[in-house]
């Protein structure tokens, strides 16, 4: 999880609209995209542009599976899946980086090809320039649009496309530089090469895109700074003796928490309970999304059957 995306479930409301919102936004944008990438390519025939124009389609496919797994993600809990429906953020993570990937794939055959048939002359360069140049401000609006969106909706679907659409400020950057070298004289050779570094950025993207889906799929600890603070707003509560076994992950928009308390012995039922409750709310007060489970032990009594790795369940 980035440090944006962490600090987004503290202390702000979850409205998931905005995530909504920011992925039909795109599925816009996108269209609109493929269709002026489609115009330079056809101008130009330029390996560069071509790969863009390829990420581009990928990216329309990917914001249309973005917005279904958005609203699925969002379904509350029901009988069959008592945790809701998050986790679909994470498979959809990995369904967009393995798109990416095979989109890069074929620009680096496609690139390859074009150097063993000798094809790499690039026409109406300054076309493809300007519309390589609408490009970035459109991926521009839309990184601003997702973050936004991030700060309100901690979307993992938003935060990869946000991944996916600054990679290709860097990428259109780069295409009107290699553009402009070749209007003014760099040998055409450059292009097919340009569409190659393009395509292992993609897969590097990707590979990124993918390890957050499976950190979420595979129930990864929180960041740091997250359990660092939990653990000191339950701590300073006058009733709590002790804490073990944190354990925190995150499905979807929320994060779920789950660790032990060490209460007097000597305590009541209810006084125990209403320790928990005060803990409970404090806690949501920071981290208005989370599900949080407690459970309740007498002081220096830390011996249960969860409590199976030493450093890690202590």
């Amino acid at each position: 999880m980035s440090q944006r995306s962490a600090a987004s479930l503290r202390k702000t409301d979850i409205r998931p609209r905005y995530a909504l919102i920011s992925a039909a936004i795109t599925t816009t944008v996108v269209i609109f995209l493929i269709c002026l990438k489609a115009y330079a390519y056809y101008q130009s025939g330029s390996a560069s542009v071509m790969a863009t124009l390829v990420d581009s389609v990928s990216d329309f496919s990917i914001s249309i599976c973005s917005l279904l797994a958005i609203r699925y993600s969002l379904k509350p809990a029901d009988d069959d899946h008592r945790h809701g429906h998050g986790k679909i953020e994470g498979l959809f993570a990995l369904f967009e980086s393995s798109f990416i990937a095979g989109a890069a794939v074929f620009v680096i055959f496609e690139s390859l090809s074009r150097f063993a048939r000798g094809e790499t002359q690039v026409f109406d360069h300054m076309i493809a320039i300007i519309i390589m140049g609408v490009s970035i401000i459109c991926s521009l609006f839309l990184v601003l649009v997702q973050r936004l969106s991030l700060k309100y909706a901690p979307s993992l679907a938003v935060e990869s496309n946000k991944a996916n659409y600054s990679t290709d400020i860097v990428v259109n950057i780069g295409i009107i530089g290699v553009l402009v070298g070749m209007y003014y004289g760099l040998p055409s050779w450059i292009d097919p090469f340009c569409a190659i570094a393009i395509a292992f950025y993609m897969i590097s993207t990707a590979r990124g895109i993918a390890r957050e889906g499976l950190d979420m799929l595979l129930d990864r600890e929180l960041p740091g700074e997250i359990r660092e603070r939990i653990t000191r707003i339950t701590l300073t509560h006058k009733g709590v003796m002790g804490m073990h076994d944190l354990r925190t992950h995150r499905s979807g928009m929320k994060i779920c928490v789950s660790f032990d308390i060490e209460v007097d012995a000597d305590l009541s039922l209810n006084a125990a309970h209403d320790i928990c409750r005060e803990v409970e709310e404090s806690i949501l007060k920071e981290f208005p999304s989370a599900d949080i489970l407690i459970h309740v032990d007498p002081h220096n009594d830390t011996t249960d059957s969860r409590h199976r790795v030493d450093g890690v369940h202590d």
